[in-house]
């Protein structure tokens, strides 16, 4: 079923309310930002181990890792099976989940792990991995939908040579 205006848009508006609660929360005293360790901006401070950060932290994986993965984990599998029934796989539907693991995984890993011990050990070059792989992930998901979709795989190589290719072309292509 096609997916109505009116629910669009109360998505759109519940995933900006839900951002803006999890980005004033540490404003307001639950968890608390501080400079990236190489000073370029902001991101959690890792150093606190008080009950407060704490909670900031798991609250935050769980909610914002751990419960999205499971959405999409189901959600993919249900157009998998879909794809499996009708015979037309139009998109690797595991793919946005390893995406969401690879670039958002190590930032969770490293929130549980700040959480219940000391990462100050950990130099701070290293500590910004992750939050830096993380703020990658619009970019990475933009590729992951725009080559694994076979309309936008055909457009874009259509913009990039200028040749329209048909659409057995464009699963070759790919393959």
């Amino acid at each position: 079923s096609k997916l109505q205006w009116s629910t669009a848009i109360s998505m759109m508006v519940f995933a900006w309310l839900f951002a803006a609660f999890w980005s004033v929360m540490p404003l307001l005293g639950w968890g608390e930002y501080d400079y990236e360790p190489l000073r370029t901006c902001c991101t959690l401070d890792y150093s606190k181990g008080d009950r407060n950060y704490i909670t900031f932290l798991f609250a935050l994986s769980i909610f914002n890792f751990m419960i999205p993965g499971f959405i999409m984990l189901t959600a993919y599998q249900s157009i998998h099976q879909k794809f499996k029934k009708s015979g037309h796989y139009k998109f690797n539907t595991g793919l946005p989940l390893k995406t969401l693991v690879i670039c958002w995984g190590p930032y969770c890993l490293l929130c549980f792990y700040a959480a219940v011990e000391n990462v100050m050990f950990i130099s701070p070059k290293y500590r910004m991995i992750p939050a830096v792989i993380a703020k990658t992930v619009p970019t990475v998901d933009a590729f992951v939908y725009a080559l694994g979709n076979e309309n936008y795989r055909g457009g874009i190589w259509q913009f990039l040579t200028g040749q329209k290719i048909e659409k057995g072309e464009v699963d070759n292509k790919t393959k």
